[in-house]
């Protein structure tokens, strides 16, 4: 059987390529990725459809050389060529509070830490100047080493300042003013090995709310009087936030343990939270509601898991549990 060219790529823009015939899964493709890469501590990771602002977790059965293929189908009928070609995209998918295996494994930590990266540069995760220009520092770190008063000098960061400066902080000041403040930040980094700063690094990113957390494209609110018309859905391993989407300032949150049900359609997603005598639903217009309600599932699934393991805090009551799991048809 003949063989297709598939490549996997990664958030810091790398990729590398798979030989393999149109049968092979996305179950097999992955374990080919973490095999080729050195990944252990691999759980957490999965294979992704990225396509423009939309993203899809592969599931196990998946066939990507097919799915490579009507890539192709499709922007050979497309009459305008698109510029943002449709990959396959390796990364972490579930984030929860112990990962101590993972920074364990050098790999995990590595994928984990330009994951973290990429949703500061990108402000996917909001974040003060101050933490940027501590974040940046660090970052210079892990790339040049120790700071070298003969290299690390005006000019040198410049051409890719935009690569260390989140995107919704840059224009707040101008290029040369980041590039003094970074460099002076990272003078006080002297000694500090790749590993720490990236240790630092995820440190500081994993204290904010918004880590670890997927958020979904902005979406219509229908007929919630106490939300605003168009919301930012975002789900963590505690619940759902609910954000506004020009800063993503947290409008409400819902943890499992008060959510009794959700729903989705090709239109739409619905959650309804509360208790067992009073309860209310969200409504809203998303053609994302079955990857939310998925991934929804997914945390629930791994939650119930670790309370049968005996993993989780009394927090997360089995009776709070079984509750929160029920899917709405």
């Amino acid at each position: 059987m003949s063989k297709q060219v598939v490549r996997v790529h990664f958030i810091d823009g790398s990729c590398k390529a798979f030989g393999i015939n149109v049968n092979k899964t996305a179950a097999e493709l992955r374990e080919m990725v973490k095999d080729k890469i050195g990944l252990v501590e691999d759980a957490c990771f999965a294979l992704f459809e990225k396509k423009d602002e939309w993203e899809r977790c592969l599931e196990p059965e998946d066939k990507p050389a097919e799915l490579v293929q009507q890539w192709d189908k499709e922007k050979g009928e497309k009459k305008k060529p698109t510029d943002i070609e449709p990959v396959l995209l390796f990364k972490k998918k579930i984030f929860l509070k112990d990962d101590e295996r993972e920074m364990e494994d050098l790999v995990a930590k590595d994928l984990i830490y330009k994951q973290a990266l990429n949703s500061i540069v990108t402000s996917e995760y909001p974040c003060t100047i101050e933490d940027a220009i501590r974040l940046a520092g660090l970052q210079f770190q892990v790339l040049y080493g120790n700071h070298n008063n003969a290299f690390h000098v005006a000019g040198f960061l410049l051409p890719n300042i935009n690569d260390f400066v989140p995107k919704q902080l840059f224009a707040q000041k101008r290029a040369q003013e980041w590039e003094t403040l970074i460099l002076k930040e990272h003078e006080t980094l002297l000694g500090r090995s790749q590993e720490d700063a990236k240790s630092e690094y995820l440190s500081i990113v994993k204290e904010w709310g918004y880590y670890g957390t997927t958020f979904y494209p902005p979406c219509k609110s229908i007929g919630n009087k106490s939300l605003p018309n168009k919301v930012i859905i975002g789900v963590n391993y505690e619940g759902i936030q609910l954000l506004k989407p020009k800063n993503k300032a947290r409008i409400s949150e819902h943890l499992f343990t008060e959510i009794c049900s959700w729903a989705s359609s090709s239109g739409t997603f619905a959650f309804e939270f509360g208790n067992q005598t009073e309860s209310q639903k969200y409504t809203f217009e998303t053609k994302q509601g079955s990857i939310i309600a998925s991934m929804i599932q997914t945390y629930i699934d791994i939650l119930v898991q670790m309370l049968k393991n005996g993993d989780e805090d009394d927090e997360f009551s089995e009776s709070e549990s079984m509750t929160s799991i029920s899917e709405a048809d």
